[in-house]
């Protein structure tokens, strides 16, 4: 695993502009103070137009000005990362999970087979092989966290493509949990062989983040998942848009698999023509 302790001006403006998103998802007032922020969207959890049973916010066409603002940041942030070995990545992921993990639990993702709280590597699904990207940055990550562990005795089977996290937990007895918190405010990557899970403490707090995935060297993404990934970074608002073609009263879209992303056949990339 690797951290990346982000630039407190980047970290300031994402912060912001993930706060504007999520009122906007919420439907509720913009509040810039952290505490009364996470308050007023904690009153607003049955609000469930917007958010998958994994807590995941989707983007929706009321709201598609705020998400295009959040994917040019997070793709200004990618790029001030490897900005000294852009080669370093050689696939990078267009559709960023913005993640509310509530207090409780939300009732539809109890028992679900890809429920994050289940240890899982993101291979299962998007493998075979690539990183994991998370990125705490509001609310209680003292109590509402990611618990990380490591193999004792690795096979490549323990990556297999699966259907649900269920499946897989047999791996379970062959790794051990690391001592390790994710801190708000740095960025961590993992490879797929690092299983992970939602954990709560009780009578935690709410917490928010980013979590996503990247390739580096010769490794591609599950075949269901590739339109969700392109070889360079992207130059949003300058080079590009991303069109998002659901209402936020539309159902969500019905996935090609169980593999698929839940909102990638609802976006389009408009490209920006040069004067």
């Amino acid at each position: 695993m690797a951290s990346y302790k982000l630039d407190r001006k980047l970290l300031e403006n994402f912060k912001l502009k993930v706060k504007i998103y999520i009122c906007k998802a919420l439907n509720i007032e913009f509040e810039n103070n952290e505490n009364l922020f996470i308050k007023k969207f904690n009153s607003a959890r049955s609000y469930r137009f917007n958010l998958t049973p994994n807590g995941a916010v989707v983007p929706k066409k009321e709201y598609q000005l705020e998400y295009n603002i959040i994917l040019r940041e997070w793709c200004n942030i990618i790029r001030h990362i490897i900005k000294n070995k852009p080669s370093l990545i050689t696939m990078f992921r267009t559709t960023p999970n913005i993640r509310i993990k509530f207090a409780k639990e939300l009732k539809d993702n109890v028992g679900r087979g890809l429920s994050t709280s289940l240890p899982h590597s993101d291979g299962w699904v998007e493998g075979p092989w690539g990183m994991n990207c998370f990125f705490p940055l509001f609310g209680d990550s003292e109590n509402n966290n990611l618990e990380y562990y490591e193999p004792i005795n690795f096979e490549e089977k323990m990556i297999s493509t699966a259907a649900t996290y269920t499946e897989m937990q047999w791996v379970m007895k062959n790794y051990k949990k690391i001592k390790f918190k994710p801190k708000k405010g740095n960025i961590y990557f993992s490879d797929y062989a690092l299983i992970h899970n939602t954990f709560r403490n009780k009578n935690c707090g709410t917490r928010i983040s980013i979590d996503t995935t990247l390739f580096v060297g010769n490794h591609k993404p599950h075949k269901d998942r590739q339109k969700e990934y392109r070889k360079d970074i992207p130059f949003i608002g300058t080079k590009e848009l991303v069109e998002v073609n659901k209402y936020e009263r539309d159902n969500f879209d019905e996935k090609d698999s169980v593999f698929s992303h839940y909102a990638v056949k609802s976006l389009n990339t408009i490209k920006l023509g040069k004067k």
